[in-house]
C-alpha cells in the first residue's frame, strides 16, 4: 500500500472540553472526524494518535476558556508547536446563534468550535511563563480559602450552639494561618523573580493600589506587551462601555461589556472606590462625568477602566506613576 500523505493545510480543531473528558472535531474542507479522550496525560497521547491517522500534520485548535479544565491541553499543543486559540465562550454562543443551531451535545459543540475556529481565525494563545503560572495558582489559592473563610464566618451569625461555635471558631483560625502562610510564599516568590518584584513596586506607586491589588494584577494580566493599546486591555477585563441603539434611539445608558476577565474587575471595584478620593487623576476625572450627570456606578466603572488604563501605562512604560503624563 502507498505510504499515507500527509496534508500541508492548517486544519481546524473544535475541542470541547470538561474534567476528565474532552470532545475533538477535525474539520478539513468538507471532512469532520469526531473523537472522544480522556482529558490526561494517556487521553493527550491517544488524541495524537488519532490526529495522525487523519492525516494532518499541522491544525489551528479552538476550545472555549471555561473552568481550568482546558489548560493542560492547551500546554500539551503548544508544546507541540501547534497553533492554539482559547476563545471567551461568549463569543462560541454568538456563533451559534448565527448558525441558528438548536442541537446541544459536546460533539456539536465541538464541531460547532472547529467551524468558529475556521472561519474567524482567533488570535493564538500563549502559556504563561512559569513564574507567572505559579503566581496566579498562588493567588487564586488565596482567594479560595478566604471565600471558604467568608463562608464559615456566615455561620456565626445568629446564636448557633456552644459546640458548633467552638468548631467554627476554630475553623477560622486554620483558615486564618493558612492565609497567613499563603501571603508569606505569594511574597517570597515575588522577591524571587526581580521582574514580577518591580512589576509590583510600579503597582504601587498608582495612588488607590495597594500590596493586594498589585499582586492580583500582575497574577491575572498578561504580559503588556501582548496589548497594543490601554483599550485593549481594558476589552481583555471586560471594561469597556457596551452601547445599546436601536435605530436611532439609546435604550439606557452604556453599561460595562464584562465580556473579559471577572477577576481583574473584582481586584479594581475597591480601588476605584477609593481612587475617586485620593487618586488625583481618577479624582479629576471622576468630578467631570459627575458634572454631565452620571450616575455613581457609571462613574465607579469608568474609574475602574481609567485605572487599569493607568496601570497599563505604568508596566508598559516602566516608570512610576506620574499624574502630569497619566
Amino acid at each position: 500500500m502507498p505510504a499515507t500523505t500527509h496534508n500541508s493545510t492548517r486544519a481546524a480543531l473544535g475541542i470541547d472540553i470538561a474534567k476528565k473528558t474532552f470532545d475533538a472535531a477535525l474539520l478539513q474542507g468538507a471532512k469532520l472526524s469526531v473523537g472522544h479522550f480522556n482529558n490526561d496525560a494517556k487521553g493527550f497521547v491517544k488524541f495524537s494518535r488519532w490526529v495522525d491517522d487523519q492525516g494532518v500534520d499541522q491544525f489551528h485548535a479552538c476550545m472555549e476558556s471555561t473552568g481550568v479544565y482546558w489548560e493542560p491541553l492547551a500546554v500539551h499543543l503548544h508544546q507541540a508547536q501547534q497553533r492554539v486559540s482559547v476563545v471567551n465562550p461568549l463569543r462560541i454562543h454568538g456563533f451559534a446563534r448565527t448558525e441558528l443551531s438548536r442541537n446541544k451535545t459536546d460533539r456539536e459543540d465541538a464541531a460547532r468550535i472547529a467551524r468558529f475556529c475556521h472561519l474567524h481565525a482567533p488570535l493564538p494563545w500563549q502559556p504563561l511563563p512559569a513564574e507567572k503560572r505559579k503566581l496566579r495558582d498562588l493567588t487564586r489559592h488565596l482567594q479560595a480559602v478566604q471565600k471558604a473563610k467568608h463562608q464559615q464566618s456566615n455561620r456565626l451569625e445568629g446564636t448557633p450552639p456552644e459546640w458548633l461555635q467552638q468548631s467554627i471558631e476554630r475553623t477560622l483560625a486554620h483558615f486564618d494561618e493558612e492565609i497567613g502562610l499563603l501571603w508569606e510564599e505569594i511574597r517570597a516568590h515575588i522577591d524571587r523573580h526581580p521582574q514580577l518584584k518591580r512589576q509590583r513596586e510600579l503597582l504601587e506607586t498608582i495612588p488607590a493600589i495597594g500590596e493586594i491589588t498589585a499582586t492580583l494584577l500582575r497574577a491575572e494580566l498578561p504580559d503588556v506587551e501582548r496589548f497594543t493599546s490601554a483599550r485593549q486591555v481594558a476589552a481583555f477585563a471586560g471594561l469597556t462601555p457596551k452601547h445599546r441603539q436601536s435605530g436611532s434611539s439609546v435604550r439606557g445608558q452604556a453599561r460595562l461589556s464584562k465580556m473579559g476577565q471577572a477577576r481583574i474587575r473584582r481586584a479594581l471595584y475597591m480601588p476605584a472606590v477609593v481612587a475617586r478620593r485620593f487618586n488625583p487623576v481618577i479624582k479629576a476625572f471622576s468630578q467631570r462625568l459627575e458634572g454631565r450627570g452620571k450616575c455613581p456606578m457609571v462613574i465607579i466603572g469608568a474609574a475602574m477602566r481609567k485605572l487599569l488604563h493607568i496601570v497599563y501605562g505604568v508596566l508598559k512604560s516602566g516608570k512610576p506613576f506620574d499624574p502630569e503624563h497619566a
